[in-house]
């Protein structure tokens, strides 16, 4: 088997470093990731302009390739130009911070398993919750199971599979889980003055979790108390069930 990884932390963040290891006994690892961190980028690509992209050694893989560009830009590139096959699975992570509920639509670590998912390709999505030390190596054994099992299966390229892991002190099982809470950020802008410009800093701290539903069956709920969380995750932003009443709406005018 050959598997591409990505994140959005960058090359050198270790997740993905982990994430590497953790699934080198799948099979042959290649890795395209982004040379700085490109977190939030969500499903955004680089067009008018050229991707600089260097060959660099890498513990467990194959060949690794550092990009200056997106998550998306890095999977898409990979598959369009810098392997010569079709990877049998797509990964991305170990992401810095959970991503669940609304932080999915911008989440890069989801964008670029979302490029694999649209050439046809089983691609999983991993995310580590805020919370203690960040020990990636501890989660392994997890990846390494929920990826050996999902590339056998017959519906893997139904949807992408996020895969978010409790940073708790212990895990009490595995659930499949729908949105249960709002994630909110708080803070205030900073601003300086240079040459005639004013420059914005935009805050990006812990996002505090509102409207969370108590169950098991919901997310953030599930995440924090020490479970691990899959999701199937799509790309279509359409909310299905408002469609007919759209349509009835704009055919009264």
């Amino acid at each position: 088997m050959r598997i591409l990884v990505s994140n959005d932390d960058g090359i050198h963040a270790p997740g993905i470093k982990s994430l590497v290891k953790a699934l080198a006994p799948l099979g042959e690892i290649y890795v395209a990731a982004p040379a700085v961190e490109q977190t939030a980028k969500g499903h955004s690509i680089t067009i008018h302009q050229e991707l600089k992209v260097q060959e660099i050694n890498y513990s467990h893989a194959e060949k690794a390739y550092k990009i200056w560009g997106t998550p998306k830009d890095c999977v898409d590139l990979a598959l369009s130009a810098l392997l010569d096959f079709t990877p049998d699975l797509i990964v991305t992570g170990i992401n810095r911070g959970s991503n669940i509920c609304n932080d999915c639509v911008s989440s890069g670590t989801i964008g670029g398993a979302t490029a694999g998912f649209l050439r046809g390709i089983p691609s999983i999505a991993y995310s580590l919750d805020f919370g203690r030390e960040f020990d990636y190596d501890r989660y392994a054994e997890h990846v390494l199971e929920t990826a050996s099992w999902f590339v056998k299966q017959r519906f893997n390229r139904e949807f992408v599979l996020s895969v978010n892991l409790p940073n708790t002190g212990e895990i009490n099982g595995t659930v499949v889980a729908t949105t249960g809470a709002r994630r909110t950020y708080h803070g205030q802008c900073t601003v300086r003055e240079e040459d005639g410009f004013k420059y914005y800093t935009y805050p990006f701290n812990h996002p505090e979790l509102v409207d969370i539903v108590e169950d098991l069956d919901h997310d953030a709920h599930a995440l924090a108390n020490g479970y691990i969380v899959l999701q199937p995750m799509d790309y279509d932003l359409v909310k299905q069930d408002s469609v007919a009443f759209l349509r009835n709406k704009w055919n009264e005018r």
